[in-house]
């Protein structure tokens, strides 16, 4: 074994700490032993006591409104046009073409293929056990391709064309569907049980469908049987490898499982194990393992504002089915709800709802039940204002749909009151943002590393002039399949900084796992100014620090200022890097090693200045295929990528170097800073 690779070891090790390390080593040897798989036993029938009628007239609490109201509501505030896509997804599920990841249709062919990748055009076995069938990923490709019409997320199009059209056709749609899933996911065999996290939210969706449609003639005793006998199925997985999640997976997965067992727990009494269910996930949920995910400032340690918002959708399911059955959680809970919604807030862009593109985006959106773009976050934003102030933050819109799904016809009259929108440092989670307005705004990213998550993306600056996102987070594309692209986009080089010798500012372990995580200071914080430096290049001879400073100088006018800073005289590549929305744009050179870059946007021209104190060369790449090295790529939408501008100013130094940047729409203001 070589000295480097012990030496990555023992801090992967030093990471996971000691009961961390252990229970991994314990976890990966019931895998590849065979163990998991020899007690993973349970008898194929459950007998449910419980009928369909029995249930209609005794069922638990959910905050589901009924269909005539729903049919009212949504009637009255949505659009002709919303309703027809609404209808039109719909429709198109029928035939096996899903909405994937909120945005792209996916053919998971007709009847469904459930272990289908619609990108690769292959499937992953079925007959496999959950333990091992992962080993196929190489030929089947991205297993969140093949999990995504799994969780069903078409159902939160079947049911609201139900309710707006009345037509039974999308009952029988759905158990048409749970019959195909049960005959082809045998228990504990196949992809579709290898993740709790997966379960839970599979589970979500079909308890939405559940309360909306049982109703309809069309959904018959059967059909009740089948999806309650799959809930208790999903429920005794979840419980039965649960502790990974605790022990070894310090994330949003815990949440969503822990809610998993609560609501199926509080929702379906008649189960054996029902009661220890819920009690057992709402201890999870209240407990440190779940709550010390959220930080104090608002930030989540996943450092991602997608994370975040799938996390916080986990607690308002749990916290709303609470409240309806009296069984309430504890106020840290609504204290953290309240946090986040500041704190995602202090990111809007208030033209459309988008937030930077911050941190890993895995496009999960739990309920997709608006007609609002996956990237808004006015849903969520407004459901947490609700549930812990009983006030909304915008004007009415399309947003406002899920406050009734969660909260009733009553909330859609209540009181707008917006968060405070202003300059804001987030020093614990380390970003921060200055302001002009709610459409011009830098977000900086400064601040040690303090989770395993996160992309190597220190001082990286995202900047929005007019609503438009100029300067851009890369996003994140595919997790398990191009790996090219997954290091590119997790890696410093999709990101708005400077790299040093073509390295990310940490060392990425396996494929998710960042080793020597980057410290970094936040030396200043002004409305206006930000100051930061981090130290992820200090392992390189030289010992190198970047330092950055952000100025707003105007409602369109941002200055940039780079320092590297070196100890000792050893020569380094040095990169300045922006990628840039995909607008036309001009070059030109203006001698000195200054350049100017004319883009021509949706809200008219807009100006980039370069400058650099050493030789350099401009370079700009647009939707750079390579097999190492892609440039010029964006994913608002996971499985999605899409051309951006990837501009990158490089020079060689012994003694480091100082670069200038400026995003202006003031054409002057580039000719006055040049002399």
């Amino acid at each position: 074994m070589k000295l480097e690779t012990i030496k990555n070891l023992l801090e992967e090790i030093r990471l996971l700490g000691f009961k961390g390390t252990l229970f991994r080593v314990y976890y990966e040897f019931s895998l590849r032993s065979g163990v998991k798989e020899l007690f993973s036993f349970i008898k194929p029938n459950v007998n449910i006591s419980v009928s369909l009628e029995e249930w209609r007239k005794n069922k638990v609490k959910c905050f589901f409104p009924s269909l005539e109201e729903a049919y009212g509501v949504l009637n009255e505030f949505l659009r002709d046009e919303d309703k027809e896509k609404i209808v039109r997804i719909a429709d198109e599920s029928l035939n096996g073409n899903i909405i994937c990841f909120s945005k792209w249709i996916g053919n998971y062919k007709n009847p469904i293929d459930w272990h289908y990748n619609p990108k690769k055009e292959v499937s992953w076995p079925k007959n496999i056990h959950w333990s091992k069938v992962i080993r196929y990923e190489k030929f089947c490709g991205d297993i969140k391709l093949s999990w995504e019409v799994n969780r069903f997320p078409h159902l939160f199009y079947l049911v609201r064309a139900y309710v707006l059209t009345g037509d039974s056709k999308y009952v029988k749609a759905f158990t048409d569907q749970l019959k195909s899933w049960e005959e082809n996911n045998h228990y504990d065999f196949g992809i579709n049980w290898n993740s709790g996290q997966e379960l839970a939210i599979r589970i979500i969706s079909w308890i939405y469908a559940l309360y909306m449609m049982s109703n309809d003639d069309y959904f018959k005793n059967d059909d009740f049987q089948r999806l309650v006998r799959l809930i208790y199925y999903h429920a005794r997985h979840i419980e039965k490898n649960i502790s990974y999640a605790y022990y070894a997976v310090h994330n949003n997965h815990l949440i969503g499982e822990a809610l998993g067992l609560y609501i199926v727990g509080i929702l379906f009494p008649f189960f054996k194990e029902a009661k220890r269910w819920r009690m057992k996930g709402k201890k999870i949920l209240e407990g440190s393992k779940c709550i010390n995910q959220f930080y104090k400032d608002g930030g989540y340690c996943q450092l991602s504002f997608n994370y975040q918002r799938l996390a916080l959708y986990y607690y308002i399911w749990a916290l709303r089915i609470g409240e309806l059955n009296g069984d309430y959680f504890k106020k840290e809970i609504y204290e953290i709800l309240d946090n986040s919604a500041r704190f995602l807030f202090s990111f809007i862009n208030l033209e459309d709802g988008k937030l930077p593109n911050w941190g890993a985006n895995d496009g999960a959106l739990l309920n997709p039940w608006t007609s609002c773009d996956f990237s808004d976050f006015r849903p969520i934003i407004n459901s947490l204002s609700y549930m812990t102030r009983k006030k909304r933050v915008f004007n009415s819109g399309l947003w406002d749909e899920e406050l009734f799904w969660f909260f009733g016809k009553d909330a859609l009259k209540a009181e707008i009151h917006p968060y405070d929108l202003r300059s804001y440092s987030f020093p614990y989670t380390g970003i921060h943002t200055l302001r002009k307005d709610g459409i011009n705004f830098v977000a900086f990213r400064c601040g040690s590393i303090i989770d395993r998550f996160g992309q190597a993306d220190q001082l990286h600056v995202d900047i929005w002039w007019k609503g438009l996102n100029i300067a851009i987070d890369g996003g994140s594309y595919l997790y398990n399949d191009e790996l090219q692209y997954h290091r590119y986009f997790m890696g410093t080089r999709s990101h708005n900084t400077v790299i040093v010798d073509d390295k990310d500012q940490m060392l990425l372990h396996r494929r998710f796992k960042w080793l020597y995580w980057t410290k970094a200071k936040l030396l200043h914080f002004t409305h206006d100014f930000v100051e930061g430096e981090h130290y992820g290049y200090l392992r390189l001879r030289g010992r190198i620090i970047h330092r950055r400073k952000v100025r707003i100088l105007d409602n369109g006018t941002f200055l940039i200022e780079d320092r590297l800073l070196q100890t000792q005289n050893y020569s380094h590549y040095y990169d300045l890097h922006w990628l840039v929305n995909d607008f036309p744009y001009e070059v030109k050179d203006l001698g000195s090693d200054t350049f100017k870059i004319k883009l021509y946007t949706h809200n008219g021209k807009y100006y980039i200045f370069l400058k650099c104190n050493k030789e350099a060369e401009l370079i700009i790449n647009r939707a750079k295929e390579d097999d190492k090295n892609p440039d010029g790529w964006q994913s608002r939408y996971y499985g999605e990528k899409t051309p951006a501008l990837s501009i990158h100013l490089k020079c060689e130094s012994q003694d480091g170097c100082n670069f200038v940047t400026m995003f202006t729409d003031k054409e002057d203001y580039v000719d006055n800073l040049r002399s």
